[in-house]
């Protein structure tokens, strides 16, 4: 039997594309307006079935790409790259977003009995040690190599577990306020006006804030760096 590469381009077999021709980083995934798709089942049991896609919804993200479904006019499908298994975050199992008479609800994994619950686990330290600190210095190092920013990672937000190597490894517990730098231009005025509280009124965080929100020069880095100062080194929520 013939062996076949180990990265090839997107392969339709018969009408349906599934398993490894949906993969993540395959070049034709920006390619699939009106395919009809079979997902993995979902980390909460659902099975979607075949599910066709409609059109494609704006450019290519930093994340992934996101399409109308056929039929399914509320609903959109976002391809996504997995977050890095490098940046450790609280895993999300279930959501609803309900209305005036429903409750809005996340189900999120219980760190203290979850995968790292036997690995020296601490959540959310009243003070950070030195070893926290640089923990917490790596994860934001991390982030910013992807060019990815985290503007709320404080360290009643933090959790932190003895790694694979012995080092100490910092995670996310609220993931929430973590865009690519790129997504930063697009955001809502309500996200921004969030984000510049978070900022504080003056300095280098608000600074970096207000150029990555208009487009302007600054990278990732700078604006972890400035977010690393106000949160970690002056403890300021």
């Amino acid at each position: 039997m013939q062996r076949q590469p180990a990265h090839r381009p997107l392969i339709v077999v018969d009408a349906v594309i599934s398993g490894d021709g949906i993969r993540p980083g395959l070049p034709g995934l920006s390619q699939l307006a009106h395919r009809t798709l079979h997902l993995p089942l979902s980390d909460e049991g659902i099975d979607l079935g075949p599910v066709t896609l409609g059109e494609r919804i704006g450019g290519e993200g930093h994340y992934g790409f996101l399409y109308t479904i056929v039929g399914r006019p509320h609903w959109a499908l976002k391809l996504i790259e997995p977050f890095p298994a490098e940046i450790p975050t609280v895993k999300i199992i279930a959501s609803h977003c309900g209305n005036g008479d429903e409750a809005c609800y996340l189900v999120v994994e219980n760190l203290h009995h979850g995968r790292w619950a036997d690995r020296g686990l601490v959540v959310a330290p009243s003070v950070l040690s030195e070893r926290e600190r640089a923990a917490a210095r790596r994860l934001c190092d991390n982030l910013a190599a992807r060019n990815i920013v985290a503007l709320d990672c404080h360290r009643e937000n933090l959790f932190f577990f003895d790694g694979t190597a012995g080092d100490l490894t910092a995670g996310i517990h609220d993931h929430d306020y973590i865009f690519s730098l790129e997504e930063m231009q697009r955001l809502r005025r309500r996200t921004v006006k969030r984000l510049f509280t978070l900022a504080g009124p003056t300095g280098p965080a608000r600074s970096a804030v207000d150029r990555a929100v208009k487009g302007r020069s600054v990278s990732a880095q700078e604006l972890m760096d400035a977010f690393f100062q106000r949160k970690m080194i002056e403890d300021i929520r």
